[in-house]
């Protein structure tokens, strides 16, 4: 990464100094209260705008713990120059969440539930989500398996098997079980017509939480990094939270962290039963597949198979 052009921080309206750090660059200015950071993003300038307003509406609406974005010289959320875009934000130098605490975690649920409250009903368009809103899980799981299901027979005809391969092949019908078993439970739910509302009414998910994004100060949950935040049902955040812990430190007792978070924002009568189905489907096993199969392997082959044993290892 390069050095920040002088016309970027004149934009901001930035008198103090620049220290380059890594992936950013540290703002210390003496006529703004803390520390300031300025980062390059790949993130188109309706993109930013649309984030923007989601940390706007979320302040007003009541959580206002947020990496929030400043505004530009001419009220944008932010800089453009030489083709790429910046943004500033406040430096959060605070310690991320530790999701082995229970109660501390807990506390994070409802925290994250508090902000979810308030992460409704903005007015978006298509911007945030690129034009086209991702599809409903029940869409997916049936894409998936199929997508699955192709592909043994193809591995499975291989002249020659990698020990990837044979990790595949040996454990494919318990994760088609599974991925079977929470389709009928997803089924057997309003998972639709939930779905359906909270794209009408702007949901919003933040899609990337996990330690260093959720972070904590004086008892007060900050959320930072919403590069991957989109239009969206809201318990997707809630179940990849507790898969996040799950992966680090074993099986969760779910029934807490649901009422944790009913606490704050009341759960629909089915939806235990629709967070069991997305906690049952083996997203982590289809991703490592994908990885292997579909895209450059830029890792080694050992590491790939390295990583498929971590999988298999986790609930």
């Amino acid at each position: 990464m390069g050095g920040l052009h002088h016309s970027v921080t004149a934009a901001f309206a930035v008198s103090g100094s620049v220290i380059k750090e890594k992936g950013y660059f540290v703002i210390k200015d003496k006529t703004r209260s803390g520390k300031k950071m300025i980062r390059r993003t790949k993130d188109t300038s309706e993109q930013i705008s649309a984030r923007h307003q989601i940390l706007e509406h979320c302040h007003k609406a009541g959580y206002p713990w947020l990496d929030k974005y400043y505004l530009s010289n001419n009220g944008q959320p932010y800089v453009s120059h030489d083709g790429d875009n910046y943004i500033m934000t406040d430096l959060l130098n605070y310690p991320e969440t530790d999701f082995a605490d229970q109660q501390g975690f807990l506390k994070l649920v409802e925290a994250l539930a508090r902000w979810h409250s308030c992460a409704r009903g903005i007015k978006l368009g298509s911007a945030l989500n690129k034009g086209r809103p991702p599809a409903p899980l029940s869409e997916s799981f049936t894409s998936q398996e199929e997508f699955l299901t192709s592909l043994r027979k193809r591995v499975s005809k291989q002249s020659k098997w990698s020990d990837f391969d044979v990790l595949f092949l040996k454990n494919f019908a318990e994760y088609k079980n599974r991925m079977q078993k929470a389709q009928n439970l997803l089924n057997s739910t309003n998972y639709l017509t939930r779905w359906q509302k909270a794209a009408k009414q702007s949901h919003i998910c933040h899609g990337g939480l996990k330690e260093d994004t959720m972070l904590v100060f004086e008892d007060k949950f900050y959320l930072t990094k919403f590069d991957q935040a989109s239009i969206g049902y809201q318990l997707n955040d809630l179940c990849d939270l507790i898969r996040r812990r799950e992966k680090g430190h074993g099986k969760q007792d779910c029934s807490l962290i649901l009422e944790a978070y009913s606490n704050v924002l009341p759960l629909e009568a089915d939806e235990e039963l629709i967070a069991e189905a997305m906690l049952l489907y083996p997203f982590a096993f289809i991703k490592i597949v994908k990885e292997y199969y579909q895209k450059k392997r830029s890792w080694t082959p050992v590491a790939m198979t390295n990583k498929m044993l971590e999988v298999l290892c986790t609930p």
